[in-house]
């Protein structure tokens, strides 16, 4: 498995910012894919990813597990971050310090927001299972995500396998 270490106050104000962002949209699924995709677009521009959340292969596409575990309300501390309605919606009932956030993080949030906000169910599904979601059996590789979001990967992956050890990540 290979990943990067969670920032948890990221974690938490990428799901709030977006959470925010998509309003009365803001369904589980559109947010995991919203963030998926923004932690891709910021480990192939910048070589790291926002959040560093574990991602797991769902039957839907990439699901950030940290996160999905703080909105089904399994970490209590964070119990108060976002209201669970109609068992698939959400909304932030925490405010949130966007300065937790780098200029490129809201840049790659935000852009993800733009192209995924009003894709259907099927879309983002369809979408999500890119080559990274494909190759994995349970956690998804991050240089796999890079691989599956860049159209040449090679000039960053030895960055980004560089920047895993640097942060003290398991590569196997």
């Amino acid at each position: 498995m290979v990943g990067f270490k969670l920032n948890i106050e990221k974690a938490l104000t990428a799901l709030l910012y977006v959470s925010s962002e998509l309003g009365s949209n803001a369904d589980f699924h559109k947010t995991f894919k919203i963030l998926y995709f923004a932690d891709q677009k910021h480990l192939v521009r910048y070589g790291r990813p926002i959040i560093g959340d574990l991602y797991v292969k769902m039957k839907y596409g990439p699901v950030p597990s940290y996160i999905k575990n703080v909105v089904d309300g399994n970490i209590e501390q964070y119990s108060n971050i976002v209201e669970v309605y109609n068992r698939i919606y959400m909304r932030p009932i925490q405010k949130f310090d966007l300065d937790y956030l780098s200029a490129s993080d809201l840049e790659c949030l935000a852009e993800s927001i733009r192209e995924n906000k009003d894709l259907s169910f099927d879309d983002l599904t369809r979408k999500s299972h890119d080559a990274a979601w494909n190759g994995a059996s349970w956690p998804i590789d991050y240089l796999e995500v890079l691989k599956a979001g860049s159209e040449n990967e090679s000039d960053m992956l030895s960055y980004v396998k560089a920047n895993m050890l640097n942060n003290n990540i398991m590569l196997s």
